[in-house]
């Protein structure tokens, strides 16, 4: 058989083969819930504290092929964090990551975490830690999204 022939021959068992992204492109909504377990030490604090964070709201952006060759950069995002993972591994329908988050704002956090994913949405639950000026904080939360169709302006 020539070489061409071979070659289609064998194409659809490349294309069946080739790792599909782990999230599809399209218009996604995602959701930051944080709740503070410890704030200098103390749950009463943290439980004070807790009832003035606002309420997540949820975040819709256009997330092209290209944004999602790197997911790790979405996770955290809409709690608006910059996010640089040490760790972070996202295949066969799980995810597992710990890194440093800054707001910009001089607000910096630990985060280590896991949950699932499927090609139209994803769970990460994580727990962390943070310094906010004298405040030392122990954090858990989740952060959720789930593709909402094609992108539209928004």
């Amino acid at each position: 058989m020539p070489l061409p022939r071979r070659l289609a021959a064998a194409l659809p068992l490349l294309l069946a083969a080739a790792p599909a992204p782990p999230l599809t492109p399209g218009a996604w909504e995602e959701t930051v819930v944080f709740a503070l377990d410890s704030v200098n030490g103390s749950a009463d604090l943290a439980a004070r504290m807790g009832k003035a964070l606002p309420t997540p709201q949820p975040r819709q952006s256009c997330l092209t092929a290209r944004d999602l060759q790197n997911p790790q950069g979405l996770f955290l995002a809409g709690a608006e964090q910059s996010c640089r993972f040490r760790r972070f591994t996202m295949a066969d329908g799980k995810i597992d990551a710990a890194g440093d988050c800054s707001d910009g704002r001089g607000q910096a956090m630990h985060v280590e975490g896991g949950g699932s994913y499927t090609p139209t949405g994803y769970d990460f639950t994580f727990t962390g830690t943070g310094q906010v000026g004298k405040l030392a904080l122990i954090f858990r939360g989740r952060d959720s999204g789930r593709r909402i169709g094609v992108c539209t302006a928004f």
